[in-house]
């Protein structure tokens, strides 16, 4: 099925948690993992610990955020 990952389209399968498509993202962009990452789900931030049991439904909106210290 198809979702969008920062507007991004990529293919995941099925069954894919947000766990797995962001694996999937993160290994096709070949940078570093980042750090301090936050993903939001259609609009809803997903707390770490649930992204492997949340499930994605086709045309599912990622975006992905950094953490950024400073002030």
């Amino acid at each position: 099925m198809m979702i969008f990952c920062n507007s991004e389209g990529i293919e995941v399968a099925a069954d894919a948690t947000l766990a797995d498509a962001l694996a999937s993202y993160l290994e096709a962009s070949e940078g570093p993992t980042p750090k301090g990452l936050a993903v939001a789900c259609n609009g809803e931030v997903v707390p770490h610990p649930l992204w492997s049991q949340r499930h994605l439904a086709e045309g599912d909106r990622l975006d992905l955020f950094s953490a950024v210290a400073g002030g």
